[in-house]
């Protein structure tokens, strides 16, 4: 068929007429395959094979008997040893694709097949036919593919490290700036000034409320005094922020009073329509500070 002769005979005297010709020319067109073919007679023996079965498994037309599938075969060594397992199914009609071992070539590499094999019917009765595909390009392609995934995991794994890391500096450097820039300092025994600088909003005036909290109980300071000097204008949520920390500063004992009111911020507090009238109030630190040292 491929090589007219059969795997182990000697080259066939060459046919004429246009029927040997073309014999002829169908034996060179599947020596051109870039699979390998076997041609089985039922018995499991190699009635023919076609060039490239030499090339791929380098190997010489004596070797061929090595793919025979009879009970004298290779048989845990055979180059396709799924092949023998299948053999009952393939002479019932059944087709079969399966992966075999990798085989060692001359070169160290390493020889990975995928095959196809079924039944079929000839004018000279049946046969199996395995085709073998070489694998090795594909297996280098999914290798490189596979190598390719993790060293996208390990970098996306490491630039989530250094992002989670970046973010829970800048959650620390937050929480200093924060810390720094609601400070309650005590300026004489039993009196605490908190000096309010820039926007106040929900977070701002939750961290207020702790550190004053924490600055009156530590220290019973008696009063409490809140300049207002850095504050650029006066909304909703830092008026909710006063009345909630005058309420809690009262609750330990503490009396407050409101320092660096500007003519803006005085008409800010009007249109909120909020009663300051129980609240001391002082243009300045300084006269806030004189009236708090007094009432001690």
């Amino acid at each position: 068929m491929f090589e007219r002769g059969g795997a182990g005979g000697g080259e066939a005297e060459p046919e004429h007429g246009p029927e040997g010709r073309s014999l002829a020319r169908l034996g060179e067109v599947f020596d051109q395959l870039r699979d390998a073919v076997i041609l089985y007679g039922v018995d499991g023996a190699v009635d023919d094979h076609n060039a490239r079965l030499l090339d791929m498994y380098e190997i010489g037309r004596e070797d061929v008997r090595l793919f025979e599938v009879g009970a004298g075969s290779a048989g845990a060594d055979h180059p396709l040893d799924p092949l023998r397992r299948f053999w009952p199914d393939l002479l019932g009609g059944v087709h079969k694709t399966f992966e075999c071992r990798p085989r060692a070539l001359k070169d160290g590499s390493l020889l990975h097949v995928e095959c196809f094999a079924r039944r079929v019917d000839l004018a000279s009765g049946q046969a199996v036919v395995v085709d073998i595909h070489d694998a090795r390009q594909r297996r280098r392609a999914e290798e490189s593919l596979r190598e390719s995934k993790l060293q996208l995991e390990q970098l996306v794994l490491s630039r989530t490290r250094a992002l989670q890391e970046k973010i829970r500096l800048l959650e620390e450097q937050e929480a200093v700036v924060l810390a720094l820039s609601t400070p309650v300092i005590q300026v004489w025994k039993g009196v605490l000034v908190l000096p309010l600088v820039g926007t106040v909003d929900a977070r701002r005036s939750e961290q207020i409320m702790e550190s004053v909290l924490a600055s009156i109980a530590r220290t019973s300071s008696r009063e409490l005094i809140i300049d207002i000097t850095g504050v650029p204008s006066v909304g909703e949520e830092v008026c909710r922020c006063l009345i909630q920390t005058v309420q809690a500063a009262r609750l330990l004992g503490a009396t407050c009073s409101l320092a660096g009111i500007s003519a803006q911020v005085a008409r800010s507090l009007i249109a909120l329509d909020v009663d300051w009238s129980s609240l001391p109030i002082s243009g300045t630190l300084q006269s806030a500070l004189q009236a708090a040292i007094a009432r001690l």
